[in-house]
């Protein structure tokens, strides 16, 4: 039996704690996470993604308590609430808890408005960038996954379900992504290569099936009648046939018509929805290269489903309700098996981008965490750092595809003359990291990146957190509430916080006494390079 008698606190920001203005749940949620005691941490499952929610943070307060964080979905409307459902490790009971989340706007609603809008909404401008730029991290990740380029200087394989790629690799190719010649093969790219032929010809003429349907007829078109019929017949007023059939002298009697309503139509049209969405987000993505032969391939794509949504007998099935458990003709037939395996593939294209909309920041952190190891790829020669290897998934979880077994060698940089190792640690890591201060564990750090030192100098330490969205009233008040609790962290003066924000560009200040900068960051993320270098240059200098 679930219960709801446990403490907990939802945090507004990452660094909130249960101590913290910002638990309080009237405070509008940037990034919503959920506190929990340490002892109820156990198979914490969110009803809005039915998946564990990832946990970062652990530890203990100064009354000697134990707690865990664990960071919340984005919400699908401005005021959405969720179910999280967690487990007691000592007696195994179960509870339930409504939390609410951060407001936000479902994946699918905002694809239908930006496809049907001619002219996009102000409000959605902002859902449109972060949309695009997600994106563009989903198919550069995608990428990654799909090709393997081993060399003799570095291995790459599949290995136990999980994709080990160079960081070498990862990094040029990242950096190559953003080439502005570069519309980049994506599904839709291929479809429109692959199904276009095919799709226009089951347009044109889908399969029917023959159907018995009942209708007043007249008395020398009728064919075939059955007992319903003959029922019919014989509730009517008259002495004969004749007088029964009326002053219009019709009959009821069983009609033979072609109908297009199959499950294979069924899924044909939704394929054509989707793949029509999927198309206005290609060219959303890719405007600037109208020229591009990709762009006009997928433009073409989408004129063409457009006509044969208004003029195919496709229109007459009716919408797919659920999920299709495939029949004979799907499986079998070669054109409908052609584009089952089309609509199979951005079925699941789109799922993915659902899940990982509703952990935009996060993926939005990993995103920033590529440009830094970008960074530090183009500084360093001959280092563990470009001989390490990112371990991937194959699809991403909780917004991120980069596994939390990675391990990073340390980066060989120039600073001041000199030669200085440089270490880019990811937050969840913080624990086993012995230059980090434990009065981070808490504080739900994105990434470190860690200048070490020796002697008794404190290490330089730089925590970066990310965000996609803000209310700037109430991220200034817990920007003030960063700057004390930095302030108590015995290593102050070596620690140089770093906030990068989404396209805000009101949002770029300096707090803690000019040691920390809140960065915007633009679209797409290669073009802040140098900026980016500049300022961490500046920050390794100081320090």
């Amino acid at each position: 039996m679930a219960k709801s008698n446990v403490t907990f606190h939802v945090a507004s920001l990452p660094w909130a704690e249960p101590d913290s203005y910002l638990v309080e749940q009237s405070v509008p949620l940037h990034r919503g996470f959920i506190i929990l005691p340490f002892e109820c941490s156990s198979e914490v499952i969110c009803d809005a993604t039915k998946d564990p929610l990832p946990l970062v943070g652990q530890w203990i307060d100064r009354s000697r308590r134990r707690w865990s964080k664990f960071e919340l979905p984005r919400g699908d409307s401005p005021s959405a609430e969720t179910l999280i459902r967690c487990t007691n490790g000592g007696d195994g009971t179960e509870y339930s808890l409504s939390v609410p989340l951060s407001p936000g706007i479902a994946r699918s609603e905002l694809d239908e408005q930006l496809d049907t809008e001619d002219n996009v909404p102000e409000s959605l401008h902002g859902y449109l960038r972060i949309r695009n730029f997600i994106d563009q991290h989903i198919q550069f990740m995608n990428d990654l996954n799909d090709h393997l380029r081993p060399n003799r200087f570095y291995w790459e394989g599949n290995c136990h379900g999980n994709q080990i790629r160079s960081v070498y690799r990862a990094t040029c190719r990242w950096l190559n992504s953003d080439d502005k010649d570069n519309a980049r093969l994506a599904l839709i790219v291929k479809l429109a290569r692959d199904i276009s032929r095919t799709l226009g010809q089951v347009c044109e003429k889908p399969r029917v099936v023959l159907r018995r349907t009942r209708e007043l007829q007249s008395i020398s078109r009728i064919q075939e009648i059955d007992p319903a019929c003959l029922r019919w017949i014989a509730r009517q007023p008259g002495r004969d046939i004749y007088e029964r059939a009326g002053s219009r002298q019709e009959l009821l009697g069983v009609v033979r018509k072609e109908d297009t309503d199959t499950l294979e139509n069924r899924v044909v049209r939704d394929l054509l929805h989707r793949a029509r969405v999927e198309c206005s987000n290609y060219l959303s993505i890719y405007r600037e290269f109208q020229a591009h032969d990709r762009v006009r391939s997928v433009a073409g794509f989408r004129r063409s489903i457009l006509d044969w949504e208004r003029h195919s007998e496709i229109r007459d099935a009716k919408q797919l309700v659920g999920l299709a458990q495939p029949n004979y003709v799907l499986l079998h037939e070669p054109k409908y098996r052609r584009l089952w395996d089309a609509y199979q593939a951005l079925l699941s294209q789109q799922r993915q981008k659902d899940d990982i909309w509703k952990w935009r920041d996060r993926t939005f952190a990993e995103s920033c965490q590529f440009l830094v190891l970008s960074i530090l790829s183009s500084l360093t020669h001959r280092s563990p750092f470009l001989k390490s290897d990112l371990v991937l998934y194959h699809e991403a979880i909780s917004g991120k595809f980069v596994s939390n077994r990675t391990q990073l060698g340390p980066a060989s940089i120039s600073l001041n003359n000199q030669l200085k190792a440089l270490l880019l640690c990811p937050g969840n890591g913080a624990t086993s990291c012995p230059f980090i201060a434990r009065e981070f564990y808490p504080w739900a750090v994105d990434f470190f990146l860690i200048l070490p030192r020796s002697g008794l100098s404190s290490h330089v330490v730089v925590p970066v957190w990310c965000f996609t969205e803000l209310d700037h009233q109430t991220f200034n008040v817990g920007l003030k509430q960063l700057e004390d609790k930095l302030a108590a962290v015995a290593s102050a003066k070596s620690i140089y916080p770093l906030i990068l924000t989404f396209q805000q560009p009101n949002s770029d200040q300096t707090f803690f006494q000019g040691q920390g900068r809140v960065v915007n960051l633009e679209a797409p993320a290669q073009t802040n390079l140098d900026k980016l270098q500049a300022l961490l240059f500046t920050i390794l200098e100081k320090a």
